[in-house]
């Protein structure tokens, strides 16, 4: 059912339900037909399920199951999170797997939200709670066949996140590719120097996995009401992904009053417990969707790009890379002052990093490889002692960075430093900048692309 005839129906309904429950009570239909707003949770307080929750229901409601204009508006609202269901052959496919008992594997790759930011407890962020949703109602056995690993990370954009994601995506979940991916960057991506290139190479590189995995864009919202999603959806129409836009499902409600800032936003860009259950339940809605659906024929993944697959096959390099040859230089310590993830006990996200100390001398950092993109990542931090460094790609000055940096919170940085269309022989090097040479600095990670 498209989204107009099912936000038809489901109007139908509400009116229906609410003129038999004024002709039972013997009252005229005069009155307003505006749902009643739920009691409002502050922002750290875990809000009440409503009665008949989107994870109990079928996609469509029927007349029979008796539920109040509360669960009617709530799941009208949810409804309209559905921006696309795309090709449904590869996501029904995901679903019918679990169903069946095979294992399946789930992954979610974002930033801050998809890391849990906003929420009381792990166990109530999106990520998580899709998972724990997904695997009971889906699963066999309890859903003990549904397996799952989240790779959301605070303040990264995609041009971090296609760096780690074998790494994140793939190596941390014990080489087992995702059957399905969730990617949630349209809030981080706004410093995105590629505009959407390496976002694009996220979900290329996801589809081209020889396991056929479905993929899901997924469009959160800041207070502001801003996201990237209208840069981003034509990435995933090109592609024929399902694509579930919280904006859409929240905003008009911020706007008409019906859902408000404190009852949704943690802060100025994160959820809290509710607007992470509002999340959850939109992907669920997607999946309930497409598991009554008829099967698609299946689309093969474009040979040629919209925008670019210059990230495609991006790797992060370490110092036993094959193809690559790396001499660390001056930059031959290791930082252990680097951020941490949220929720994982502390993680160290690059705990396997290359510092230039203060009395390491000035010898450039060098890479030397095949590819055709290179991508870094360095560490922004308050502390006294960092400078700058200076960054060269074939003996060209690329841009000289600061480590230092008043809103820096030891989290990393990424710039692109080269993207080519062709693969070639490329030299990087890094080293500290004219002033800085008994300063610090740190670089968490290279990528490099083929």
């Amino acid at each position: 059912m498209n989204r107009s005839l099912r936000n038809r129906f489901c109007a139908l309904l509400a009116l229906a339900l609410l003129v038999l429950a004024l002709t039972a009570c013997g009252k005229d239909t005069n009155g307003s037909t505006e749902p009643t707003k739920a009691a409002e949770p502050t922002a750290t307080e875990a809000p009440a399920e409503p009665s008949a929750t989107p994870t109990e229901e079928p996609a469509t409601p029927t007349p029979t199951e008796g539920l109040t204009e509360q669960d009617i508006w709530y799941n009208n609202m949810i409804a309209d999170s559905l921006m696309s269901d795309g090709n449904n052959a590869r996501l029904k496919r995901v679903i019918e797997k679990a169903q069946s008992g095979e294992d399946v594997y789930i992954a979610t790759i974002g930033g801050s939200i998809t890391e849990g930011a906003g929420a009381q407890l792990y166990i109530n962020c999106y990520a998580y709670s899709f998972y724990t949703a997904f695997a009971k109602e889906f699963g066999k056995d309890g859903g003990n066949n549904v397996h799952f690993i989240n790779a959301g990370l605070s303040g990264t954009p995609s041009t971090l996140g296609i760096i780690r994601y074998e790494r994140d995506v793939i190596a941390k979940n014990e080489g087992h590719k995702p059957d399905l991916l969730i990617v949630e960057f349209s809030v981080n991506d706004g410093d995105d120097p590629t505009n959407g290139q390496t976002f694009e190479g996220i979900v290329r590189r996801a589809l081209m996995a020889d396991n056929d995995p479905a993929v899901v864009l997924l469009f959160s919202v800041f207070k502001s009401r801003w996201n990237l999603q209208d840069r981003l959806k034509p990435i995933g129409e090109y592609y024929g992904l399902p694509m579930v836009s919280v904006k859409d499902a929240v905003v008009p409600r911020l706007e008409d009053g019906s859902v408000t800032n404190t009852k949704y936003f943690a802060d100025e860009y994160h959820p809290t417990n509710y607007g992470h259950k509002i999340m959850r339940d939109s992907l669920m809605y997607l999946m309930r969707t497409i598991a009554e659906q008829d099967a698609d024929g299946a689309i093969a993944v474009p040979v040629e790009p919209l925008l670019s697959d210059a990230f495609d096959n991006v790797v992060m390099v370490g110092a036993d890379t094959e193809g690559v040859t790396l001499t660390a230089g001056s930059f031959k310590s290791t930082d252990t002052n680097v951020f941490a993830t949220s929720f994982e006990k502390g993680l160290v996200c690059f705990p396997e990093n290359w510092k230039h100390g203060a009395a390491d001398g000035n010898e450039a950092f060098t890479l030397k490889a095949e590819c055709r993109s290179i991508l870094i990542a360095y560490k922004k931090t308050t502390e006294s002692n960092f400078g700058e460094a200076t960054i060269l790609v074939d003996g060209e000055v690329v841009k000289t960075v600061n480590g230092k940096e008043a809103g820096g919170w030891n989290n990393p940085y990424t710039l692109v430093v080269l993207n080519e269309d062709e693969v070639a022989e490329h030299t990087l090097e890094i080293r500290m900048a004219a002033g800085s040479e008994d300063k610090e600095f740190t670089i968490l990670a290279v990528g490099i692309g083929k």
